[in-house]
């Protein structure tokens, strides 16, 4: 009996472990968007070669993302979002959107308003999303974001 009790306890604790939600890198950016958008917003599809290779990550590294940015010059707010294929290809695209971050900053060393907003950016994973946000509202990306997977 009480190896019975053992086996229902342990099958109970393993089956109530926290999974992390199958959402798509599109739900999250636009449960973001219902607080946060961009003016004149560019949307592109990381999933596409062009657009990946741009941010120096493998097409085959994402199971799918999305690139939210705006247009405007004055401006460097970004969202990027990236749902690995794998949590083996994690690490590849914290690295390359790490290279993204230092890479925003030296095109706006110059500018000291946008300097600041670069350097309160957002950077985050949760399982195998990746999540890297320049704007004035990062606490409510972030807020947003975490909202996905309660």
């Amino acid at each position: 009996m009480k190896k019975l009790i053992l086996i229902i306890f342990i099958f109970l604790l393993t089956g109530c472990g926290k999974k992390t939600a199958n959402i798509s890198s599109q739900y999250i950016l636009d449960t973001i968007n219902e607080e946060v958008t961009f003016d004149n917003a560019v949307e592109e599809d990381l999933k596409e070669q062009s657009v990946a290779e741009r941010y120096g990550i493998s097409p085959s590294d994402i199971e799918d993302g999305v690139v939210y940015y705006t247009k405007d010059e004055d401006k460097s707010d970004k969202i990027i979002i990236a749902k690995a294929s794998s949590k083996d290809t994690v690490e590849n695209i914290e690295r390359a959107l790490s290279s993204e971050i230092i890479g925003i900053t030296d095109a706006w060393r110059d500018n000291e308003e946008e300097i600041g907003k670069i350097e309160k950016h957002m950077f985050k994973t949760i399982d195998i999303y990746i999540i890297m946000a320049i704007s004035d509202n990062v606490k409510m990306i972030e807020e947003k974001f975490d909202s996905c997977f309660k």
